[in-house]
């Protein structure tokens, strides 16, 4: 256990963008199949393996982008004074929250096949409730991370917590749906 964190705190140094692309696709893709097992119901055969991918695509693509996003909130400051960690939180959970949880709505309706009234429906449907219960989780989530987390594990540390809300996510995206 010892080499594999030597190996992925080496890769997450030397290679921060494709080690969020890769952990971030394959933990999108784990809290989809937790969404259709676990609160779907779904018995292993009644899998949708081709929404697991679609989703775990979409991780991928939020992975370095979340690099690049706690890269840009670290101009706010480095220190872990209340100010600074107060700044982070409110512009991350203000401009990164909306526009993330929107944009994985939005992208795992267009990956099912949705045509736009189909995708305004689920997000009038979902949206608001989907960013009242982010913002009942995520505050909290980024206090720890941004007072305590080295910033090349920041991605990691959301993305294990997110193995609940992606599952949460995925269930108000697509739950209940065969692909297409």
């Amino acid at each position: 256990m010892a080499s594999f964190f030597k190996w992925y705190r080496f890769y997450s140094h030397t290679y921060p963008i494709r080690t969020n692309l890769v952990q971030t696709g394959l933990l999108f893709g784990f809290g989809d199949l937790m969404a259709q097992s676990a609160v779907e119901k779904r018995k292993p055969d009644e899998i949708d393996w081709l929404r697991t991918v679609r989703y775990a695509s979409i991780g991928c693509a939020v992975g370095p982008t979340l690099t690049m996003w706690y890269k840009t909130l670290d101009r706010l400051g480095t220190k872990n004074t209340i100010p600074i960690v107060a700044k982070k939180i409110l512009v991350d959970q203000m401009i990164a929250s909306p526009i993330i949880n929107g944009a994985v709505m939005i992208m795992s309706r267009v990956f099912s096949g949705d045509k736009w009234p189909q995708i305004q429906n689920k997000l009038e449907d979902n949206y608001v409730k989907v960013m009242l219960t982010s913002y009942l989780i995520w505050p909290a989530v980024q206090t720890f991370n941004f007072t305590i987390v080295p910033q090349q594990y920041r991605v990691l540390t959301v993305q294990i917590v997110s193995l609940a809300w992606n599952t949460y996510l995925s269930f108000m995206s697509v739950g209940g749906e065969k692909s297409k």
